[in-house]
């Protein structure tokens, strides 16, 4: 049983599934905000619990579901243990490597490059030797990881 609260579960889209084919090239590329696919690096799946060598994960060898220039099979494992975690009698662990990430961090570079532009704390970071220039630095960095994951 899912031990979710109630407002988390019916935020879940369940039917969501990779498009045939995968993305097209010209839809990879733009950070669409009405884009429900989010293409992944990699995935790892962690079963816990009895039964778990049953399980069938088929659905994340997908190779829609990654960028398209990682080889077939490298971007995804499952890790298999028949000991429970937490008392739960089975558990499931997604981590992933994907574009979901885009939207909060490029929420934070903003409100990052505001305060910065207002001057706020940088006082406080420079009299401790953090330079602007460490700044700038620091956002051309955050932008090419946005850049880069976009472009998934």
């Amino acid at each position: 049983m899912v031990q979710l609260p109630h407002v988390i579960i019916s935020c879940i889209d369940w039917q969501v599934r990779p498009p045939a084919g995968g993305l097209p090239p010209a839809e990879k590329g733009t950070h669409n905000k009405q884009l429900r696919f989010n293409s992944s690096l990699a995935n790892l799946l962690i079963l816990r619990g009895k039964d778990v060598q049953s399980a069938d994960t088929g659905g994340f060898m997908d190779p829609a579901l990654y960028t398209s220039w990682l080889p077939p099979g490298v971007a995804s494992s499952t890790w298999r243990t028949p000991m429970s975690f937490n008392r739960y009698e089975k558990s499931a662990t997604l981590v992933s490597n994907s574009q979901f990430l885009l939207k909060p961090l490029d929420g934070i570079v903003g409100k990052a490059w505001n305060m910065f532009a207002s001057r706020a704390y940088v006082h406080q970071y420079t009299q401790f030797g953090i330079s602007e220039e460490d700044f700038l630095d620091s956002f051309t960095a955050l932008e090419q990881i946005i850049a880069s994951y976009t472009h998934l």
